[in-house]
């Protein structure tokens, strides 16, 4: 493809920088993209006006208008398409049917390459919950848009076999496994242990840390075994606790990447109180593991994880004692070597290869259990 025609249009359901994670994501895909592959990007919001300031064209359109809008900011060169999905994002009921068929209907065009990542595939619950009832319809749009799509990823292990044996089903494309990068930034380097305090961050947006809270109230066994002397939160005001377990807490507030990254790489460890199958798909994971803290989960697990082993990658309260015995040094590299696996760069040399520029018969002939596994 020429390089005047390197366009990647990025479809989001809504561009909320710094209070969205999927537009965070986008946007720093976006940044890289163009700063190491020359590669432009333009943005189609599907699900919400509210403006921001970006340097990059932005389109606010309804599904049905999808194809006239790509075409239009494609000039009508081939060009390429990104879906972000997460189905709530899309609609009240997490199953974007409009979505699906706006897509299928730029796929039966032929000017555009599509790729989707897949951030959520659906919702699970009880009977007396909406999303068992949502949960049918939403894996049907999932389905549809697979079937529609060249380049397919997401970013976990458990999404990738369903989609594998549900939507795919062995066929062409096969899925390609991304974990989350880091939406606050990475280091090339791990910071050394020397270097970092026996204190552990607490970061994202409300919801995220009430979550953590709750959970960490409950351990104050494990933080006193980690010998942890701080609790550093970080993030837009709540009601966050000024202590925990005789722990101070100290309130940082909404700070720049720049300034949470300082945090991260002189902090020993970081919390995360998600289950072991959703920590690859975890933002503040991954920005844990960007900068070589160790990541602490309330529940143990056992076996692998998209890759990550307890006491390995991470630790939880039964493998603390393991760990600590065993030297802090070599569980940080672990986890920042897992993250480096799949870093920003990597994501975008995959859009760049798979989307703007069109596979080569050696990729096309690749087996899909190698595509599926590597970046």
């Amino acid at each position: 493809m020429p390089i005047a025609n390197r366009l990647l249009i990025q479809v989001v359901s809504q561009l909320k920088p710094e209070r969205c994670g999927v537009s965070d994501h986008a946007i720093l895909l976006a940044r890289e993209l163009e700063s190491a592959f020359g590669i432009r990007t333009a943005f189609v919001v599907m699900n919400s006006t509210e403006p921001c300031d970006l340097p990059f064209p932005r389109v606010d359109c309804a599904p049905s208008q999808l194809l006239e809008v790509c075409s239009s900011l494609s000039k009508g060169q081939q060009s390429a398409i990104l879906v972000h999905y997460s189905g709530y994002g899309y609609s009240a009921d997490g199953a974007p049917l409009l979505l699906a068929q706006a897509i299928e209907r730029v796929r039966a065009n032929g000017q555009f390459r599509i790729g989707v990542y897949f951030h959520e595939l659906f919702a699970t619950g009880m009977p007396w919950t909406s999303a068992f009832w949502y949960t049918l319809r939403q894996r049907q749009v999932v389905r549809r848009l697979a079937k529609a799509c060249d380049l397919i990823a997401t970013n976990s292990s458990r999404h990738l076999d369903w989609l594998e044996r549900q939507a795919i089903q062995g066929g062409i494309p096969p899925v390609r496994l991304l974990p989350m990068f880091s939406n606050v930034g990475e280091s090339l380097e791990t910071p050394p242990m020397r270097d970092r305090r026996p204190a552990m961050v607490v970061f994202g947006l409300p919801a995220t840390r009430r979550r953590a809270y709750d959970r960490l109230s409950s351990l104050g066994g494990l933080l006193r075994r980690l010998g942890i002397e701080e609790i550093v939160d970080v993030g837009p005001e709540f009601d966050s606790p000024s202590e925990l377990r005789g722990i101070p807490v100290r309130r940082m507030g909404v700070l720049a990447a720049a300034d949470l990254a300082g945090i991260l790489s002189r902090s020993i460890f970081g919390f995360v109180q998600h289950e072991s199958f959703a920590l690859a798909k975890s933002g503040v994971f991954a920005g844990i593991c960007a900068f070589g803290a160790i990541p602490v989960i309330p529940e143990s697990f056992s076996g692998e994880a998209d890759g990550l082993r307890d006491g390995v990658h991470l630790i939880s309260p039964q493998t603390a004692k393991t760990a600590m015995s065993g030297g802090l040094e070599q569980c940080s590299a672990a986890a920042w070597h897992w993250y480096s696996g799949h870093r920003l760069h990597l994501h975008a040399a995959t859009y760049s290869r798979l989307l703007v520029q069109p596979a080569t018969e050696a990729e096309t002939a690749m087996p899909a259990v190698a595509k599926a596994k590597g970046a």
